[in-house]
């Protein structure tokens, strides 16, 4: 079962959460006119999620499995950024707490700034991304 399924558009990124197969996933532009509206309600509901994780892990140590998180961004604005970084700093504190997360971060062959701007997310929340090039 999906928790999020947005499709993309022109200025907001496609977004995934997928409770069966472990997945959290941001795809696309993120440039929204007004982003507080668009990132709140994705942040509530993977907090949500994470907290029942965490409750499952507590419960059944044997089941834990791992929960990929892929941020295939090619382009954000700074305010989106700093929701990002919410996201991200969100995901560091359920890792924190037990449950298995794995970072990817996209980006294109050359685009340098896109793989920066990973980079320093990963140091500002102290979290190891796995960097995936996307050759063209």
């Amino acid at each position: 079962m999906k928790l999020i399924n947005i499709e993309s558009t022109k200025y907001t990124p496609k977004v995934i959460l997928d409770r069966e197969n472990q997945v959290f996933e941001l795809e696309g532009e993120s440039r929204p006119e007004n982003v507080f509206d668009f990132y709140s309600p994705i942040i509530t509901k993977l907090n949500d999620f994470l907290e029942c994780l965490h409750e499952q892990n507590l419960e059944d140590s044997q089941s834990k499995s791992t929960l990929k998180a892929n941020f295939k961004l090619f382009y954000f604005n700074s305010s989106s950024a700093k929701f990002i970084a919410d996201i991200i700093g969100l995901l560091k504190t359920f890792h924190d707490k037990g449950i298995d997360i794995k970072i990817y971060w996209y980006f294109n062959e050359g685009d340098e700034d896109i793989k920066e701007a990973g980079e320093e997310l990963s140091e500002m929340v102290s979290f190891r991304f796995n960097y995936v090039m996307i050759k063209h």
